[in-house]
């Protein structure tokens, strides 16, 4: 099976190439990027990766054979290759490492590195009533400075290290950042979090933008459009459950 990218604002450069047993392809179908690539039948050239899949693992097609019941790590990997792919190479939105949450029409945004919390965060905003844009990546227009989330499951991670997949991220119309939370998990903290500057959110956004290097002009100017606008704090947080009903009371300015 061969992908193509998307044309218009997501346009790509390169087609790769994706070859599953056929009935692999449902599965495949929960695992596609929610923007940035289309489907055809035979990919054009340059090809500029192939994916397949094992029993066991992400292999390269006819390099090994092709298995019927990959496990869920290999499709996490197939999933987080097919990602990557799209969101480098995003022409108009800027994509930021962030989880996305709305609260009362305005989004919690929480840039973070892998592992840095954002899943936990949005699992307990869902509890909490909140909607989900994504736990992911936050996509910013740098016309406007709104945001959308890259919707896709949100991840859990089992005690067995499998992950679970979680149908909480919502599709919602382009909305304003009201809180940048550069936060981490510190499981001794009541929420030991300070004020930045501008120019320190900035940076804090910055750091976990995908595009900083290749777009650095969109990079930055979207990221200013937020940090100009938005409050934003730094520092450590408490649980999950208790940290979302703080951040949502200081993005409500109740603090």
């Amino acid at each position: 099976m061969a992908q193509h990218p998307q044309s218009g604002p997501y346009q790509l450069a390169h087609d790769i190439e994706v070859a599953l047993a056929p009935s692999l392809v449902v599965e495949l179908d929960r695992r596609w990027p929610p923007v940035g690539l289309r489907r055809q039948v035979m990919p054009a050239e340059p090809i500029e990766a192939r994916f397949g899949l094992s029993d066991e693992w992400m292999i390269v097609p006819d390099v090994e054979a092709s298995g019927d019941s990959p496990t869920s790590a290999a499709w996490d990997l197939l999933e987080s290759e097919l990602t990557l792919f799209s969101v480098r190479r995003l022409t108009r939105l800027v994509p930021v490492h962030a989880a996305a949450i709305s609260n009362k029409g305005n989004v919690l945004m929480v840039p973070a590195p892998s592992e840095g919390g954002k899943s936990t965060l949005a699992i307990a905003a869902a509890s909490a009533g909140a909607t989900v844009l994504s736990d992911e990546y936050t996509l910013i227009d740098p016309q406007t400075g709104c945001v959308e989330g890259w919707r896709r499951p949100v991840r859990r991670r089992r005690p067995d290290g499998s992950t679970e997949r979680l149908d909480l991220a919502r599709p919602t119309g382009p909305l304003p950042v009201g809180l940048i939370a550069a936060v981490s998990y510190d499981p001794g903290s009541e929420g030991e979090w300070n004020e930045l500057s501008p120019a320190e959110a900035t940076a804090e956004v910055l750091s976990q933008t995908i595009c900083a290097r290749s777009r650095p002009d969109d990079a930055l100017d979207a990221v200013l459009l937020i940090t100009r606008a938005a409050r934003a704090i730094g520092g450590t947080r408490p649980d999950a459950d208790t940290a979302i009903a703080r951040l949502f009371a200081i993005m409500d300015g109740h603090d």
